[in-house]
């Protein structure tokens, strides 16, 4: 137990919003005035270094061999919100699905538009899919997504059920699919946890690059096939 990480704890949460609001004035600005995608993905990857250096959190990355060259959809496994902070610290360009009531956050919201994330809203399947097909063109353009199969986050290190979404959006792109391991992340801080690392100085996060599936082997009939091949190749490493 370590008694300086409850100050830091308290005193970096009470300034967190003035570190976020910074970023998001910064990357709108940014978009509008010279919209420099190699700028938004600077400004990203920096959001997420401050994020983890603010409460103590080290990123260390393992089969980066694995990584495919162009567009991409990471799939992981998701039980904190220091999933995102860790993979925006050290993947340069890659854009996320996020829950659409993050978009209602006034600033935070705009930025996450002006930069390319993804709206998902949960409630309304069709409408997600739709967000899925507008994407379609920018991942043959190589971008690369991260997405969450399981919607979202988990009470504990483990996968939940996977949504049939993410799966569907890569068999329509065939885009290789890349499973992607996140260790340690939730006793960073775990769902409904608002305190990271209390009690704690610092914590190692690993994330696990695993091979990737190929996507244009399936068709949308075999969809839940491709589930549980990802799940199989993820579940090994959260058992």
């Amino acid at each position: 137990m370590n008694w300086l990480s409850y100050p830091r704890a308290l005193i970096m949460v009470a300034l967190y919003p003035f570190v976020l609001w910074f970023f998001s004035v910064f990357c709108i600005l940014q978009n509008l005035l010279f919209n420099r995608r190699d700028w938004d993905d600077a400004v990203v990857r920096a959001w997420g270094r401050v994020s983890c250096a603010m409460f103590g959190v080290k990123v260390k990355v393992e089969g980066r061999e694995n990584l495919p060259a162009g567009g991409c959809i990471f799939l992981f496994n998701h039980s904190s919100f220091f999933d995102i902070f860790t993979m925006a610290a050290v993947f340069p360009g890659l854009r996320y699905g996020a829950k659409i009531e993050l978009f209602r956050i006034p600033v935070f919201g705009f930025a996450m538009r002006r930069v390319g994330i993804l709206p998902i809203d949960r409630g309304r399947r069709e409408k997600t899919f739709g967000v899925y097909r507008e994407a379609h063109d920018r991942l043959e353009k190589g971008e690369r997504f991260a997405l969450a199969p399981e919607g979202t986050r988990q009470d504990e290190e483990r996968l939940g059920p996977f949504k049939a979404g993410p799966f569907v959006f890569a068999i329509n792109t065939g885009a290789p699919v890349v499973p992607l391991v996140i260790k340690n992340a939730s006793r960073i801080m775990p769902k409904h946890s608002l305190f990271p690392n209390w009690g704690v100085w610092s914590r190692e996060v690993r994330l696990i690059i695993l091979p990737p599936v190929s996507a244009t082997d399936y068709v949308l009939k075999d969809r839940p096939q491709l589930q549980e091949r990802v799940r199989r190749d993820m579940q090994p490493y959260l058992s």
